[in-house]
């Protein structure tokens, strides 16, 4: 009796060693399945996957059916807008002035129509017309009342309206003399400035910076001139 008792203990240890060897088999061969903790279950093989899942690289994973997210539409073109004002021409741009030259055939200054540039500096305009008196005239009746090979070298404006010109040397040292010569060449200048620029009242004209005795041992440059129109032919008489 206890042999037999003895006997189906032993069968009965087998049986149960069997058996946790069965299930630890069992369990070894689903090693690195959906046991372990935080691993999602595999796709199933055809499988979409859901919308918004992140592929293995970190991507997002376009939405199903593999069309590409629309795009943004395009902003409304802006209607074109109007242009600026068109910019002045240079014609448009001009103002006409008077200039005075010598009459070839009288002692008195004849006056020919200019143009300049409209320039909202007073100064500026009056350094235009002292450079078109330097070129001279265009009518042949008309005679130059400064030497060509003078050049302007300044012109400067005070608060009491006189406008001081500096003129390079060459103004005295190719004038041809004489007091009626000079007087059309200082007239020529402050007649041209005073009449075309009511903001001008007196000139005082310098050569090479400074203040000279004459300009060719005639007439005073120490002084300021004012405007003399009584020697200027407006209506051009002895041209006609």
């Amino acid at each position: 009796m206890k042999k037999e008792t003895i006997l189906l203990g032993s069968v009965a240890a087998i049986c149960v060693t069997l058996l946790v060897a069965a299930l630890i088999v069992r369990s070894g061969g689903q090693a690195g399945g959906p046991a372990q903790a935080g691993v999602a279950p595999a796709a199933a093989e055809g499988a979409t996957p859901a919308e918004g899942s992140v592929g293995a690289v970190g991507g997002a994973t376009p939405p199903s059916g593999g069309a590409p997210a629309a795009e943004a539409p395009a902003p409304a073109a802006s209607p074109e807008t109007s242009p600026e004002e068109p910019s002045f021409t240079s014609e448009q741009n001009r103002r006409e002035v008077t200039l005075f030259f010598q009459e070839a055939t009288s002692e008195y200054l004849g006056p020919e129509k200019r143009k300049i540039f409209l320039t909202t500096s007073i100064t500026d305009q009056a350094k235009q017309i002292v450079v078109e008196l330097i070129t001279g005239p265009l009518e042949k009746q008309l005679l130059p009342t400064l030497p060509p090979q003078t050049r302007l070298r300044g012109l400067y404006l005070d608060r009491a309206g006189t406008a001081f010109v500096d003129l390079s040397s060459e103004v005295a040292d190719f004038h041809p003399g004489g007091t009626n010569e000079e007087i059309a060449t200082i007239f020529s200048l402050v007649d041209s400035l005073v009449y075309n620029l009511p903001e001008i009242k007196r000139v005082h004209i310098l050569v090479n910076g400074e203040e000279r005795d004459s300009l060719k041992n005639h007439l005073d440059l120490r002084r300021d001139y004012s405007k003399d129109m009584s020697i200027v032919d407006m209506d051009r008489k002895a041209a006609q």
